[in-house]
């Protein structure tokens, strides 16, 4: 890999750590490089390349995917896909009572009725044609996702204090 980058018509110069590294010793070839780049281009704009790594989300199953499986995982778009199932009358009793009346105050609102929603449609990712054509049972026990939302909050306050 060529350790840097010339673009004539912006004047840029793109170039790795190692060779602004190496520059930084005037004995060396990177920096008779960059001083004759700079003699031959004015007004020549340094810029060093950064790489950023890509983020990795380990899901609670363990698998690790290169995006976020919750992006816009939105309120709306969960009403959205809720709507477009047929009988959709009981998915949206339970979603209605999570995210309006469970008085659920001193908790993430959204954290429960996410999981909720993941636990409830877990193909809506890959698949979700699957609940066009299939019928699922309604998850309506909370406690297991209230109980989520407590022990979060617990590590979260612990982090804090520590």
């Amino acid at each position: 890999m060529n350790p840097y980058k010339i673009d004539f018509t912006t004047k840029t110069l793109t170039i790795t750590k190692a060779f602004s590294d190496a520059c930084a010793d005037p004995n060396s070839d990177e920096y008779a490089i960059l001083t004759q780049f700079q003699k031959d281009i004015r007004g020549l704009k340094i810029v060093r390349k950064t790489h950023k790594t890509p983020t990795k989300y380990r899901n609670a199953s363990g698998e690790t995917t290169h995006c976020n499986q919750f992006k816009n995982l939105t309120y709306e778009n969960m009403e959205r896909f809720i709507s477009s199932i047929k009988d959709n009358d009981a998915y949206m009793e339970v979603y209605n009572a999570i995210r309006n009346d469970m008085g659920l105050v001193q908790y993430n609102r959204y954290a429960i009725v996410r999981s909720w929603f993941a636990a409830q449609f877990p193909k809506y990712r890959e698949d979700p044609i699957f609940y066009l054509t299939n019928k699922v049972d309604v998850i309506t026990e909370l406690a297991p996702f209230i109980a989520a939302a407590a022990l979060a909050k617990a590590k979260r306050e612990e982090e804090k204090s520590a």
